[in-house]
């Protein structure tokens, strides 16, 4: 009785050290919470004994042979479950494999407590008082067996692991196949009577010493980073295939990821040739000869699906370097390739929106038109139902006081657009991206306090607002935003987001060019207005000053002047002056060639100029001239130089503008009764004759200039008319 007590007050010290020691680096121990199951069952089994063999029955003897019963199989069942996780078959340990370990325990629990039961299956019948101890009745031998087969499992488990390695790491795990194989060896010592029969399951002292054992190989022999590895854990999980041929190209070996992904199991390709087996797939022996290693892309068609696989085949050679067969080894690499075309289509979709918006704004009038078309190649894309345009109003002077006004729009109905042409930038819609100048997502409009109230009323589920941002003196500035609604589906994606970035930053880009051109052609028109009136206006002007103040200084003088004379070429500055002043005035307004058409033009022309200033102008046309756009510009700049050249050097009384169309052609004829000159004595490029000259040939069509000092000026210019389809 003396050493059974040492032995269970030995077995609980030992346990709840392990206990302690496993608490501490459970997270480096594979299997540390079966080990820590093991300890703590040890520790209840060991002290449900001692108190069972002390008499002390201050605790019933049926509840401490209840709880010997059931510690004694949750050892064996956390055993066997440690042994598949140091196996490298976690995968095993699922909710049904714990669920179906736990029936026997809790199955004999029921027997145990219910009667009849209990006299049935824990009492043996065959003893002179029916006396119930742990190794009587039907059940022990049940409960025997039923130990007996997971200890043997577990042993086999690790041997099969562990016995593959090399000799170093079967020597550092040598104390753990000892410490599983020990419970089969006091089990077997005790089915044979081998040692004498005691009082109480010398299992714990096993268990006890399988756990010492455990710790030790664990701990001692630093197992925690040498962790067994087998070949069925690597090649039977891989998720690539693998497949391995002899010589010959037969199959050899296949692993279950290749079986997935060529639908054939390896019994029925075992044995047989490549070529027969998957006729559509690499041929190795073809392909391979004379290479090392190898890698290719194929797209194969499997179980009716196309599949993009990464095949890398490599020579298997023995010993002496003689060629054994092949290791191929397949990698689907399906989802990737999908993926990658997605961005890759995302790109160039991208791309295709960017260069179509930049030749919309090339080709567009003015701004206005540019934002309007620019918004159906945005809407499509990104599956939008409304597209908005705001654009910082450029007249706000006070940075307190600007404003976003609402530049263009698709998708909004009347009353609200008329309602929103313009909103304070304070707006927190606005407010959040000129702090950030990043893009806002708004996933519900009808609720957001963002937006203002009239917003969130629009029928649309949710909205992304992109600033439009330019770099000026190394800062950002906020030129307006682009927005876009949803009526239904999903909010927009992260990946949406920064496409629609990159777009408005570009829309941004061009929005600055157009200002900036403006402001230069602007300037330049300023600069060429401010040389005009220098040159033509302000010349006649100083000659209306010279002759006044000769004539009044030659009458001082008592010099005998000609008021006839002097009042004739005063009168005939000021006319000049009168005409080049009209000519500028008509040049400051807007011409829309494209709207009015040329011939409505040039009747403009004739009366706001020539025909205020006593110079008979007439002006034949035929009916509906068929040209073509950039060809009524060139006729109209150029009869615009004629008439600027008639009238400032000309001095004719009479001019005739005759625009008619032929079968292939339509003419320009400008006549005037004027001064005339020697086209070969003018200067070359003077009287705006070369800038004719480029006009016409910009647009392959022919001057003809004919003129005589004294005789007038005849021009002439032919195009090729647009021809009707």
């Amino acid at each position: 009785m003396q050493i059974q007590t040492v032995i269970f007050l030995l077995s609980i010290l030992i346990s709840s050290f392990v206990i302690a020691l496993v608490s501490q680096q459970k997270h480096r121990i594979r299997g540390a919470i079966s080990l820590a199951t093991i300890s703590i069952s040890l520790v209840i089994w060991s002290s449900a004994y001692l108190l069972y063999n002390s008499q002390l029955f201050f605790f019933s003897k049926t509840v401490l042979l209840a709880t010997i019963y059931f510690c004694s199989v949750i050892v064996a069942s956390a055993q066997l479950i440690f042994s598949l996780a140091c196996s490298n078959r976690p995968h095993w340990i699922t909710r049904l494999v714990v669920g179906l370990l736990l029936v026997q325990p809790l199955l004999t629990q029921i027997l145990f407590w219910v009667q009849p039961w209990r006299n049935i299956f824990f009492i043996n019948q065959g003893s002179q008082a029916g006396t119930l101890s742990y190794q009587t009745g039907v059940w022990a031998h049940v409960n025997l067996i039923y130990l007996y087969t997971f200890e043997v499992a577990s042993f086999l488990l690790l041997l099969d692991t562990f016995i593959r390695k090399p000799r170093t790491l079967l020597n550092q795990s040598g104390m753990i196949l000892i410490g599983s194989f020990i419970p089969l060896i006091f089990r077997f010592a005790a089915i044979t009577d081998l040692v004498p029969p005691t009082s109480f399951d010398p299992s714990i002292i096993a268990y006890s010493l399988a756990v010492i054992l455990f710790s030790y190989g664990f701990f001692r022999s630093r197992l925690i980073e040498i962790m067994p590895v087998t070949r069925d854990a690597i090649v039977d999980g891989m998720q690539d295939g693998w497949m391995v041929t002899d010589s010959l190209n037969r199959i050899i070996d296949i692993n279950p990821a290749a079986e997935k992904l060529t639908g054939l199991s390896y019994e029925k390709v075992y044995g047989r040739s490549m070529d027969q087996v998957l006729p559509d797939w690499l041929n190795v022996t073809k392909v391979f000869e004379g290479i090392k290693e190898l890698d290719v892309r194929r797209s194969v068609k499997t179980k009716g699906v196309w599949r993009y696989l990464n095949i890398r085949i490599s020579n298997l050679t023995d010993l002496y370097e003689k060629q054994m067969g092949y290791l191929i080894v397949w990698r689907d690499i399906t989802e990737r390739r999908m993926v990658d075309d997605s961005r890759k289509r995302a790109r160039d979709e991208m791309f295709a929106i960017i260069n179509t918006i930049s030749n919309t704004a090339s080709n567009a009038m003015s701004m206005d038109e540019f934002l309007s078309e620019s918004i159906y190649q945005i809407m499509s894309p990104f599956r939008s139902q409304a597209v908005l345009y705001f654009l910082v109003d450029q007249n706000s002077k006070e940075e307190n006081d600007q404003k976003m006004i609402m530049a263009s729009h698709y998708g909004l109905p009347n009353d609200f657009s008329n309602s929103m042409k313009d909103m304070p930038v304070s707006l927190s819609m606005f407010n959040s991206e000129f702090m950030d100048k990043q893009p806002v997502l708004i996933n519900d409009i009808q609720t957001d306090p963002r937006l203002p109230p009239l917003m969130n009323k629009l029928d649309f589920s949710c909205m992304l607002i992109a600033p439009l941002t330019v770099v000026k003196d190394d800062d950002r500035i906020v030129l307006g935003c682009l927005c876009l609604a949803r009526s239904e589906g999903m909010a927009y994606t992260p990946d949406e987001i920064i496409r629609l970035t990159v777009i408005s930053d570009q829309i941004a880009a061009l929005i600055n060019n157009d200002r900036r051109r403006q402001v230069n052609i602007a300037l330049s028109e300023r600069q060429r207005l401010l040389r005009d009136l220098h040159d033509s206006v302000s010349q006649k002007l100083y000659g209306l000053v010279t002759l006044t103040e000769a004539a009044q200084a030659a009458q001082e003088a008592g010099s005998p002047i000609e008021p006839s004379i002097v009042l004739e070429k005063i009168g005939e500055n000021a006319r000049q002056a009168v005409k080049e002043m009209r000519l500028f005035l008509y040049e400051m307004q807007p011409m829309d060639l494209k709207k009015e058409g040329l011939a409505s033009v040039l009747h403009n022309r004739l009366a706001a100029v020539e025909g205020r200033a006593d110079v008979k102008a007439r002006l034949l046309t035929d009916e509906k001239i068929s040209l073509s756009n950039d060809k009524e510009v060139a006729l109209y700049f150029i009869s615009q130089e004629a008439l600027n050249n008639i009238l400032r050097h000309a001095h004719a009384k009479s001019i005739s503008v005759t625009l008619k169309q032929t079968r292939q052609n339509v003419v320009l004829e400008i006549i005037d009764d004027g001064r005339g000159f020697d086209p070969q004595k003018v200067d070359r490029g003077g009287m705006g004759l070369h800038n004719m000259k480029e006009r016409a040939s910009q647009v392959n069509g022919k001057l003809k200039i004919v003129s005589k000092p004294g005789k007038g000026t005849k021009i002439v210019v032919t195009v090729a008319k647009q021809q009707v389809q």
